[in-house]
C-alpha cells in the first residue's frame, strides 16, 4: 500500500469512530446523566429526611436535660 491509501484509510478510520463516539454520546449519556441525576434527588431527599430527624432527637435531648435539671434544682 502506498502511503495515499493508508491516508485515505486512516481519515475513514477516524471519521467512523467520530460517529461511532457521536452516536454513543447522544444515546448512552443522557439515560446516565438521568439516572445519575435521579440517585442525587433521592440523596438529597434522604439527607432532609435526616436532618429532620436529627432535629427532633436533638430538641427532645434539650427538653429531657431541662426536665433533669430542674428537677434537681439547676437551670441551664
Amino acid at each position: 500500500m502506498n502511503t495515499e491509501k493508508i491516508h485515505h484509510w486512516i481519515y475513514l478510520i477516524g471519521v467512523a469512530c467520530a460517529v461511532l463516539f457521536w452516536c454513543f454520546t447522544m444515546y448512552g449519556l443522557p439515560p446516565r446523566v438521568d439516572k445519575l441525576e435521579e440517585r442525587v434527588r433521592e440523596h438529597d431527599r434522604k439527607l432532609a429526611e435526616s436532618t429532620v430527624k436529627i432535629d427532633i432527637i436533638l430538641d427532645d435531648v434539650k427538653t429531657i436535660k431541662t426536665h433533669i435539671l430542674n428537677f434537681h434544682g439547676r437551670t441551664n
